[in-house]
């Protein structure tokens, strides 16, 4: 039971790190790479990455709080038949919205950013 609690913990930790890192550096970063865009465009792969963040939290967050023995009737994750209750069902679902979110994110983002330009205008006339 203590190394599970440790491995929960411990994801917890790494998880929230490499979040609150991941979404430093697209904020930083966000204004010079896509800032000829419009808010909505220019932030958008920014507001994906943070909610890829917090679902994939979820289930690392309940986790914790059952070790800590808090909401144990509500925060299961199987029933006694062995199927997912509300709380393992949500935590599932979560966690692989999050990563999908996640991935289609930092691939918007790493992508060269859209140019306002027409494409008459990127063509020199001949």
């Amino acid at each position: 039971m203590g190394s599970r609690r440790l491995a929960h913990t411990l994801m917890f930790a790494f998880n929230l790190a490499a979040f609150s890192s991941l979404l430093t550096f697209v904020a930083v970063k966000t204004p010079g790479k896509r800032g000829h865009l419009s808010a909505l465009r220019c932030w958008s792969p920014f507001l994906g990455l943070l909610l890829a963040s917090l679902l994939i939290m979820v289930d690392l967050t309940r986790h914790i709080l059952l070790d800590a023995e808090l909401f144990i009737a509500q925060l299961h994750m199987f029933n006694p038949d062995m199927s997912l209750t509300l709380a393992g069902k949500i935590g599932v679902w979560s966690t692989w919205l999050g990563n999908f979110l996640l991935l289609v994110s930092v691939i918007w983002y790493v992508l060269p950013a859209p140019s306002n330009r027409p494409r008459d205008a990127l063509m020199p006339a001949l």
